[in-house]
């Protein structure tokens, strides 16, 4: 398997873990980046969603999140205040 598989890979499973606290409509969006060939941007507009959206999420996806955009979408680009949005 490669890098890029892993990453797919990776980038698929966490919009899963998340899909129940998701819109159909929300998934949708973040799948379309993914299936054009965006996954990066598919995760940017993921933390945008939990953010604007107020979702409440695990800590190890915010963690993932980072982790799948590190190096590849800019800080200044991602919401700052993602980690407020951690589920107690």
């Amino acid at each position: 398997m490669s890098n890029l598989d892993d990453y797919l890979g990776r980038v698929r499973g966490l919009l899963i873990s998340l899909a129940d606290r998701m819109t159909q409509s929300e998934c949708r969006e973040v799948e379309r980046l993914i299936d054009h060939g965006e996954p990066a941007e598919a995760m940017r507009a993921l933390a945008w969603i939990i953010v604007e959206e107020h979702k409440r999420i695990p800590a190890s996806a915010i963690s993932t999140l980072r982790e799948l955009t590190k190096g590849l979408i800019d800080d200044s680009h991602m919401p700052s205040d993602l980690e407020d949005y951690i589920e107690d």
